[in-house]
């Protein structure tokens, strides 16, 4: 099939401004346009390949015509249009040569999104944002170092509680069909990759709610909200390594038989820090600069990734939140 050709934009006619009493500013433009010989009278074909302004878009000529100035970035083109056939075409002529005339005004009486939308499913997302407030318990002071008293021991318990607050946003959309068998493979999962400019296993994927519409009596269609948590430290938690077995300096640290029975600074039978081989923390009799005991080793924290990961993307949901 050939390529159907655009108008071509011959340039501006004239330019037209008035202020009105309250100050907004107004602005109109004669544009010449010429459409192809085979578009003849076709006023339709000039507005399905428009080359001239968008509704919306700021008061900036030289964008579409170099050499002619004129901005007002305050001043946005509104719905209203004017085509008529161009003063220099004859009686009775077959008409390919037109103008359009635009409007701008700094008094926004519509917005975007004010026009009524007939199919639902051209609607675009509605995007809401919120932040769930829960309490958490930690094992790990900010520096990543275990919670302890001075006599070494651990520190359980509610006083190791804290509150915690993490942003979620909510995507509602409609389609035609119930995406069901998409998001029941992802729900719980994390992100795969970096999404909305948060690292890789920072999002995941909560909770997906949906209603069947009808609209009118024309056809059914869906509705779902997506829910998606945010934490930049991730999902998983830290949790430093301890237990009542340590390595006993013999054998293999792959045995299990090379571990005993850990004594601790009692001799007693009890839970004591380990490093990432098992090996029992002993303290050096020195203090650090922050005020923590120097050990032998330095004991292990493990963050364990159980949650599993996913292309968040195939949800449909768009690749930016502000654009």
């Amino acid at each position: 099939m050939p390529t159907i050709p655009e108008p071509r934009l011959v340039g501006p006619i004239a330019q037209r401004f008035h202020r009105d009493e309250d100050g907004h500013r107004y602005y109109e433009i004669d544009w010449h346009v010429r459409t192809d010989e085979n578009y003849y009278d076709n006023i339709a074909y000039v507005l399905s390949n428009w080359p001239l302004f968008a509704v919306g878009a700021p008061f900036n000529l030289v964008s579409k015509w170099p050499g002619i100035s004129g901005v007002d970035m305050w001043a946005f083109c509104t719905p209203q249009l004017n085509i008529a056939p161009h003063p220099d075409v004859k009686d009775k002529a077959k008409v390919a040569d037109f103008v359009v005339t635009q409007y701008w005004s700094t008094k926004q009486s519509w917005r975007c999104q004010t026009f009524p939308i007939e199919n639902p499913l051209l609607e675009p997302p509605d995007i809401t944002g919120d932040f769930v407030h829960e309490t958490r318990s930690t094992k790990v002071d900010r520096l990543g170092q275990p919670l302890r008293f001075p006599n070494f021991e651990p520190i359980m318990g509610p006083v190791t509680e804290y509150k915690y607050s993490y942003p979620t946003v909510n995507i509602t959309f409609n389609s035609a069909t119930l995406p069901l068998a998409t998001y029941v493979q992802l729900i719980n999962k994390v992100n795969d990759a970096t999404l909305w400019g948060l690292p890789k296993r920072s999002v995941r994927f909560t909770d997906a709610k949906w209603a069947r519409k009808v609209y009118g009596s024309c056809f059914y269609y869906y509705t779902t909200t997506y829910t998606f948590e945010f934490d930049i430290n991730g999902f998983d938690k830290e949790i430093p390594v301890e237990g009542t077995l340590a390595y006993s300096g013999s054998g293999s640290y792959l045995d299990p038989r090379s571990f005993k029975t850990a004594k601790g600074i009692t001799d007693e039978n009890q839970t004591v820090p380990l490093d990432y081989l098992g090996r029992e923390l002993t303290f050096t009799g020195v203090i650090d600069a922050n005020g923590f005991p120097v050990y032998n080793y330095p004991q292990h924290i493990m963050k364990p990734e159980v949650h599993y990961e996913g292309n968040l993307l195939l949800l449909g949901i768009p690749s930016s939140l502000t654009v």
